[in-house]
């Protein structure tokens, strides 16, 4: 079996402009851990995880009511990470799990020629190798 046949192919991704709270509200809507950010033609320029928002910085908060002084736009091109390691659609699931493993990665965005064409979890590949 390979990465073709376990990635999710209707793939939600994001623009570098969006805001992280859009980011969010993707994620949790949709039960995603990572987002790939996109180019608007497709291109794959990076990753937005969980993690990425909750450490992005935020601005200083009023000490009296807690309330943020410096309302920075915050977006997915500025906390976004470089992809780093990427699936092929041809992939052998076995060698994949073994990419995932090594990389420290829950989540890999699929490329062809460049672009994203689904998204790949630990969970598919755990799946597929417990049904085998």
């Amino acid at each position: 079996m390979r990465t073709r046949d376990i990635m999710t192919t209707r793939t939600i991704a994001v623009t570098p402009s969006a805001t992280l709270e859009d980011a969010a509200e993707v994620m949790a809507a949709h039960g995603f851990t990572t987002l790939p950010v996109v180019a608007t033609d497709g291109r794959l320029l990076g990753l937005l995880s969980e993690t990425d928002i909750v450490q992005a910085p935020r601005g200083p908060a009023d000490p009296d009511s807690g309330v943020m002084i410096d309302r920075q736009v915050r977006t997915a091109g500025a906390a976004m990470r470089a992809p780093g390691v990427e699936a092929n659609p041809d992939t052998e699931v076995t060698a994949l799990a073994e990419q995932m493993t090594d990389a420290g990665v829950r989540a890999l965005p699929v490329l062809l020629d460049g672009r994203v064409v689904g998204m790949v979890t630990f969970q598919d590949v755990l799946r597929t190798l417990g049904a085998s």
